[in-house]
C-alpha cells in the first residue's frame, strides 16, 4: 500500500476520534460507510445511525481519545485494516472513565473515497 494511502487512513482515524470527542455528527456521517458496524468494548453492536445518534444526543460522551499505536495494512486493492491501541476517557453517570483499548477497523474505498466499514474494540490492561 502506498505511503500516501497509509497517511490518508491515519488522518481519517484521527478525524474520526476528533469527531467522537467533539460530538460532530456531520463529520462522523462523512467518515463512516452507510452499512458501518461498530462493536464497543462491552460487546454492544451499533449501526452507523445508532452510533452517531448516541454521540450527538449526549448519551455517549468522549472526553479524550489518544492514539497510542496504530498499524495500517492493505487488505486488497480497495480496503485496508487498521489495528491499534488507544486510551479513552469518557463521561459516565458515576464520573470519568479512563481505559485503554485495542481496536481493529476496516476501511474501504468506494468511488474514490475512503470510509470506515467496521470497528471492534476490546478493553485491555494498562501497560
Amino acid at each position: 500500500m502506498p505511503a500516501k494511502t497509509i497517511e490518508v487512513i491515519r488522518g481519517l482515524e484521527r478525524d474520526r476520534f476528533r469527531a467522537m470527542v467533539e460530538g460532530d455528527g456531520a463529520a462522523l456521517e462523512a467518515l463512516l460507510a452507510e452499512n458501518a458496524s461498530y462493536v464497543h468494548t462491552n460487546g454492544k453492536r451499533e449501526t452507523k445511525r445508532q452510533f452517531i445518534d448516541a454521540i450527538t444526543a449526549g448519551r455517549r460522551r468522549y472526553r479524550q481519545i489518544e492514539i497510542q499505536s496504530q498499524d495500517v495494512v492493505a487488505a486488497g486493492r480497495d480496503s485496508c485494516l487498521v489495528s491499534g491501541r488507544a486510551l479513552i476517557e469518557m463521561e459516565s453517570k458515576n464520573g470519568a472513565l479512563l481505559f485503554p483499548v485495542a481496536y481493529t477497523a476496516i476501511h474501504v474505498q468506494t468511488d474514490g473515497q475512503w470510509l470506515m466499514l467496521a470497528l471492534q474494540a476490546t478493553r485491555v490492561a494498562l501497560e
